[in-house]
C-alpha cells in the first residue's frame, strides 16, 4: 500500500489515573516509534487527577528531556472521568486530526496514514483501528481476527462477524462500516468532531461512550 505524501497531521491524545509509569512511556515510545514525524503534531497525556506520584515529577523529567516540545501533560485538578477527561485533551490538541487512546497501547509500524487516508478522503468518518491483546503477564501480542463492533439490546458493545460484502473481497486491511464503536481508540477530524457536539461530558456509565457516536 502506498499513501499520499499530503496527509493531514494528528494529535495523539492518552488518557490516564494511577497507570504504571512504564506503561504510559511504552505507549508513548510506541507512537513515537511507529508514526511517521511528519504526521505526528503532538502526544497529549491527560492525567485524571492521579495521587500517584511517580506521575508527577518523574514524569514530567521524563518527557521534557527525551520528547521536548513533542509530548505535552494536561492535568485535571479533580477527577473527571474518562468522558471529561478525553474532551480535556481535544481541547488542547492542535493538529487537524485527533486520536484518542488509553494509556496501555501499542501501536504497529504504519498505523496512522490508513487512517488519516480514511478521514482525508471524508471527514465525517470516525476511524477505529483494529484493536489486538496485550498479555498482562508477558506483553505478547494476542492477533485478534478481524470483526465488526455492534450492540445488543442491553446497549452492550460488542464483536460482530464482518458483513459478506468484506468478505467477499479477500482483503484484511479493507475497512468495515461499524453501527457501534469500541470506546478506548477512535481517530476523527477535529472540527468535525466539535460540529458533532463532541461526546457527552454528562455520560457517566461505563461503556456508554461505545454506542453513542454511531447513533449520532
Amino acid at each position: 500500500m502506498t499513501y499520499s505524501d499530503d496527509l493531514p497531521q494528528i494529535s495523539v491524545v492518552f488518557i490516564f489515573v494511577n497507570e504504571a509509569l512504564s506503561v504510559i512511556l511504552r505507549s508513548v515510545h510506541s507512537v513515537v516509534n511507529h508514526t511517521p514525524s511528519q504526521l505526528l503534531k503532538e502526544v497529549i497525556l491527560v492525567d485524571d487527577d492521579s495521587d500517584n506520584v511517580e506521575l508527577k515529577f518523574s514524569l514530567d523529567q521524563y518527557i521534557n528531556r527525551r520528547y521536548p516540545g513533542l509530548v505535552k501533560v494536561v492535568r485535571n485538578s479533580r477527577r473527571e472521568g474518562l468522558i471529561r477527561a478525553r474532551l480535556q485533551g481535544w481541547k488542547a490538541a492542535t493538529a487537524p486530526v485527533v486520536g484518542f487512546f488509553d494509556a496501555h497501547v501499542e501501536f504497529s509500524a504504519g498505523w496512522a496514514e490508513p487512517a488519516l487516508t480514511r478521514i482525508r478522503e471524508d471527514r465525517r468518518r470516525i476511524v477505529l483501528p483494529a484493536i489486538d491483546n496485550i498479555k498482562y503477564d508477558t506483553f505478547e501480542v494476542q492477533q485478534y481476527a478481524s470483526a465488526a463492533h455492534g450492540y445488543n439490546w442491553g446497549l452492550w458493545c460488542m464483536y460482530i462477524i464482518p458483513p459478506q460484502d468484506w468478505l467477499d473481497r479477500g482483503d484484511e486491511a479493507a475497512p468495515i462500516r461499524t453501527p457501534a464503536m469500541i470506546g478506548c481508540s477512535f481517530v476523527v477530524d477535529r472540527e468535525y468532531f466539535g460540529d458533532i457536539g463532541l461526546l457527552d461530558p454528562g455520560m457517566e456509565v461505563y461503556g456508554g461512550e461505545n454506542v453513542e457516536l454511531g447513533m449520532r
